[in-house]
């Protein structure tokens, strides 16, 4: 995570690093991907000149909001919530983790004074042990089970979607804030993945999480979520 109230020094270490990352071009995993039922579903090349991919930076965030709730309702799935920014690069590895991405993450950065991307970089996950199998099973869990919401904070209105949900209140000072949303559309739980990031800072930089924890968080949020307003029973693990 991000912390906004400490932009400007982890810009300039980032950037003297490889910067800080916009969009991630992941390499392809030895596994089909299931798709992930996502809002919006694909961003307007005339938005921003289309340097937008993961957050509709010109549309109403509380519209969108609103088609992520009935399209959960519809199928019995609940609501993930990643309230962040196109220059966040915690943002864009958790889309790309719960895509099933792995390996190597090929990205354009900027920094939140200036995030327009402009520069590209390439980082290596480097896993210890193969880690296909892990991927496979957060990727699956999250297509089976969520409509992932991406809401703007920084060029949109975001902020009347977290006041509408009731999570203004549970947002820290970084971003992504990754939080579900009950039945009924309010806040139920938010992610605390202080424990399951995996940093490396050196020249061989890198950001990603350890993805069997990443699964027992996000499962114990949707079960939060159904306790609040039942949902239909989960699908797999």
């Amino acid at each position: 995570m991000i912390s906004l109230k400490k932009t400007a020094f982890a810009c300039a270490a980032l950037v003297a690093v490889i910067g800080i990352a916009a969009v991630f071009y992941p390499a392809s995993p030895s596994f089909a991907q299931k798709p992930i039922e996502s809002f919006p579903g694909k961003t307007s090349e005339t938005c921003r000149d289309g340097r937008a991919t993961l957050y509709d930076q010109c549309s109403g965030q509380v519209q969108i909001y609103r088609m992520a709730v009935a399209k959960a309702a519809a199928e019995h799935k609940t609501v993930l919530v990643s309230f962040g920014a196109e220059w966040c690069i915690w943002c864009h590895v958790f889309d790309a983790y719960i895509h099933g991405e792995t390996d190597i993450f090929t990205y354009r950065f900027g920094s939140p004074s200036r995030p327009e991307p402009s520069q590209t970089a390439t980082i290596y996950e480097r896993p210890p042990s193969d880690i296909s199998k892990s991927a496979e099973r957060l990727n699956a869990y999250v297509a089976d089970n969520f409509v992932v919401l991406h809401i703007d904070q920084q060029y949109a209105n975001g902020m009347d979607v977290l006041n509408l949900t009731g999570a203004a209140e549970h947002l820290g000072s970084g971003i992504p804030f990754i939080f579900t949303l009950d039945g009924d559309g309010k806040f139920a739980a938010a992610l605390v993945d202080d424990t399951i990031e995996v940093r490396r800072d050196s020249t061989d930089w890198y950001r990603g999480y350890e993805r069997d924890g990443l699964l027992t968080l996000l499962t114990a949020m949707r079960n939060k979520a159904q306790v609040a307003s039942p949902l239909a029973a989960p699908v797999g693990q």
